[in-house]
């Protein structure tokens, strides 16, 4: 069984490490991707390097496919058995923010991370998607609507009555399989978030600090 897992391990994460995003903006504009914009291995970021739609929208299709192609595989793999399943989605998220073909340098797993829980406990993905809303809304950046809202269900993975989730995924079995599921891959895409929002905060703080300034200018004036 040890095996099982580890061949599902290897599996989701050598599907995740295919670094679409990296090889989409080489091809489209000779730039890599890692030195420009963000950084960032993504769509977003391909987008603003390339400013094609088009490429921005393959390597978001192209990510979330990683994520679906590592769960599918491992269950046809597994007899559809969910915790290898899982295993291999989770760990194409790890492939995907952390591919050592771009020395573990890669994105921050939202897209990929959205198709293995697609097919694992799919009504996460709207409830992802308006925290999300909530979250920009709130806050006009989109790594801090991110954070907001992976954070809020990573909470929720470790807090909601077994009796809820038996309800949201019936087929996943046992509720601690899929708990240990959602927070492992929140909590992979919270740690590639740390950075952005230290940045946001920062930015936010200097701006209060100059517009302090600037009044305190204006008021001394006669």
């Amino acid at each position: 069984m040890t095996l099982d897992f580890l061949l599902a391990a290897l599996l989701g994460y050598f599907l995740g490490s295919v670094p679409s995003a990296y090889l989409m903006v080489r091809l489209k504009s000779r730039e890599d991707i890692r030195k420009t914009g963000s950084g960032n291995v993504g769509a977003l970021n391909s987008y603003l390097v390339t400013r094609s739609r088009l490429i921005g929208i393959a390597v978001l299709c192209f990510d979330l496919l990683k994520g679906i192609l590592a769960v599918v595989a491992a269950k046809l793999l597994f007899d559809g058995d969910f915790i290898p399943a899982a295993i291999s989605g989770t760990a194409s998220v790890i492939g995907h923010n952390f591919p050592v073909w771009l020395n573990f340098k890669g994105g921050r797993g939202l897209a990929t991370a959205a198709g293995a829980i697609l097919l694992l406990a799919w009504p996460a993905v709207p409830t992802w998607i308006l925290l999300w809303g909530v979250g920009y809304i709130l806050t006009r950046d989109v790594n801090v609507g991110n954070a907001m809202a992976t954070l809020l269900l990573f909470i929720a993975a470790l807090a909601l009555p077994s009796s809820v989730i038996e309800r949201i995924v019936p087929q996943a079995g046992a509720t601690g399989d899929v708990r240990i599921f959602m927070a492992m891959v929140f909590f992979i895409i919270l740690l590639k978030h740390i950075d952005p929002v230290r940045e946001f905060v920062q930015y936010k703080r200097k701006m209060s600090t100059a517009g302090q300034a600037e009044t305190s200018v204006e008021e001394k004036k006669p």
